[in-house]
């Protein structure tokens, strides 16, 4: 696949990842990850692809920073289990992030008042759905974009060190 313009390759090593494929795997014009069953298995075969000599552990620090971009991301994925209780097990399994629910639940509020989910009362709780697919995605894409700078970023000063 040709480079993307504007875009410069920035590895020298063989099997080293690059500016230029992770701007490919964000922005989908490339996949070298197939669509996993679970958010855990997701994030392993993205790690898998990216850096596939070392396991990346997300600290829980880095979800908590991005945690409306993720819960947006589990309700846009999963088929069940997105009622807060389930979106905090699968945080936890998923990213090895434990949440409390006055961490959770305000970021599920603040996401349904800005418009990008819906609830859908059940009988003992609200399951939560995507209400605005542009808006989540624009949501999700700002969070992707500044990590994905913030790397670059990062690694090009250590491999200058």
């Amino acid at each position: 696949m040709a480079p993307v313009p504007g875009r410069t390759e920035t590895s020298d090593k063989k099997g080293s990842v690059t500016v230029d494929m992770l701007y490919r795997e964000l922005s989908g014009q490339s996949s070298t990850v197939e669509d996993p069953a679970s958010p855990a298995q997701l994030l392993d075969s993205v790690s898998d692809a990216l850096f596939p000599e070392s396991r990346v552990e997300l600290d829980e620090s880095v979800v908590k920073g991005n945690l409306e971009a993720v819960l947006l991301a589990l309700v846009a994925t999963q088929d069940r289990n997105t009622h807060g209780k389930g979106l905090m097990e699968t945080l936890s399994t998923s990213f090895g992030a434990d949440f409390s629910p006055g961490t959770v639940y305000p970021c599920l509020h603040d996401l349904e008042e800005e418009g990008c989910l819906e609830t859908r009362e059940l009988v003992r709780t609200k399951e939560y759905a995507v209400h605005d697919d542009d808006l989540s995605r624009e949501h999700i894409q700002a969070a992707a974009q500044q990590h994905l700078a913030l790397g670059a970023f990062l690694k090009r000063v250590s491999d200058n060190l």
